[in-house]
C-alpha cells in the first residue's frame, strides 16, 4: 500500500515537471516568434537605424512609373559627318558614320586635382554634342576619362553594347589628346503602359539585404537613369535605374521595375579599348598613322591588365 502510494507521487511529479517543461517551451517559442515578428514588421529606416547606416540624400523624388525605353545606334548623316571632319583644331575621323575619333592639334591639360565640373568643362569645350553627355569618371588605370550619355536628362550607365559613350585618352602628361564618340538616336517607349517603380528606400533596402550595404555605412547619393536590359530586333532596351553611392566610393545599380541589381564595373572600358583598336585598324594609311600612337598605347594597355589578370 505504502509503495502504491509513493509510485503514485513519483509519477505526479514527473506529470507536474512535464507540464512545467512544456509551458516554458512555448513561452520561449512565443517570444522568438514575437521577436521574429517584430524584425519583420520594423521599416527599413529603423533596421538601417538599428544597424547606424545612415542616407544623406532627400529620397522624395516623386518617381512612381516609368517605361521602359527603346534606342538604336545614332548615324551621323552627311550635314554633322561634313561639320565634324572640317574641324581645324582636330583630326576627326567618322568610321561607318557612327563612331568619332579625334586627335586634338593642341593637347588640353587636365590636373589630376580637377574637380568633376572642371574635367567635364574641359572637355566639354572640346568634343562635339556636348550638351548630350555626363561626366563619370577617371579610370586612372588606363588614365580614360569616361563620360555617358543621356536620354532624357538621365545618364545611360555602362553601355556594355557601346553607343552613348565618350571616351577621353589622356597621354603621359595628363592631357587631352584623343577621344572617341558614339551615340545612342532618338528614343521612345518600349511595350504599352507605364510600370510601377521601386521607390529609392526599397532599392536602398534591396541592397541593405543582400549584404552589400553593411552597418556604419552611408548612402551618399541616389539618382536615376538607364541601364541597358536586352537587344530587341536591333534596338536596345533599357530600363529606369537607380544609382546608389555608398560612402561616396562605390556605386550600384537597382533596376527599378525588376531589382536587379549591378555593380560599377569600369573593366567594361577594357572592351571598349579592345573596339577603338579594331576601328583605328580600319583607318587607310594616312589617317592610320596620325592614330598610330593611341592604338600602341591601347595595345599596351590590355597587354598589361591582361597579364595582370592572368598573375592574379
Amino acid at each position: 500500500m505504502q509503495w502504491g502510494h509513493i509510485k503514485t507521487l513519483f509519477i505526479l511529479s514527473f506529470l507536474i515537471l512535464n507540464i512545467y517543461l512544456l509551458v516554458q517551451f512555448i513561452d520561449k517559442q512565443n517570444n522568438d516568434d514575437y521577436g521574429m515578428l517584430s524584425d519583420q514588421d520594423a521599416s527599413i529606416e529603423e533596421r538601417l537605424a538599428a544597424e547606424n547606416i545612415t542616407i544623406e540624400p532627400n529620397l522624395d523624388m516623386e518617381i512612381t512609373e516609368e517605361t521602359y525605353i527603346l534606342a538604336s545606334q545614332k548615324k551621323f548623316n552627311e550635314v554633322e559627318v561634313e561639320r565634324l571632319t572640317k574641324r581645324e583644331d582636330q583630326n576627326i575621323n567618322v568610321l561607318k558614320n557612327n563612331f568619332i575619333i579625334s586627335r586634338l592639334k593642341e593637347p588640353v591639360p587636365i590636373s589630376e586635382d580637377a574637380s568633376s565640373e572642371e574635367v567635364s568643362n574641359l572637355v566639354k569645350s572640346e568634343v562635339s554634342f556636348p550638351e548630350e553627355f555626363v561626366y563619370w569618371g577617371w579610370n586612372k588605370e588606363l588614365n580614360i576619362l569616361v563620360f555617358f550619355q543621356q536620354i532624357d536628362g538621365r545618364p545611360v550607365y555602362f553601355n556594355e553594347h557601346g553607343p552613348g559613350l565618350l571616351m577621353v585618352y589622356l597621354n603621359d602628361n595628363n592631357e587631352m589628346e584623343y577621344y572617341t564618340q558614339t551615340m545612342l538616336g532618338e528614343s521612345e517607349s518600349q511595350g504599352s503602359g507605364s510600370r510601377q517603380l521601386k521607390q529609392p528606400i526599397q532599392a536602398i533596402e534591396l541592397l541593405f539585404d543582400r549584404n552589400i550595404l553593411v552597418p556604419n555605412e552611408e548612402v551618399t547619393d541616389i539618382n536615376i537613369g538607364y541601364y541597358s536590359r536586352f537587344i530587341e530586333e536591333g534596338e536596345q532596351v533599357f530600363a529606369p535605374t537607380w544609382n546608389i553611392t555608398i560612402n561616396g566610393e562605390r556605386s550600384y545599380f537597382v533596376n527599378a521595375i525588376e531589382g536587379f541589381v549591378f555593380s560599377s564595373d569600369m573593366s567594361f572600358i577594357d572592351s571598349i579599348a579592345t573596339e577603338t583598336i579594331s576601328r583605328i585598324r580600319l583607318l587607310d594609311d594616312e589617317d592610320g598613322e596620325i592614330f598610330k600612337p593611341l592604338l600602341d598605347d591601347l595595345t599596351t594597355l590590355i597587354q598589361q591588365t591582361e597579364n595582370r589578370s592572368e598573375d592574379e
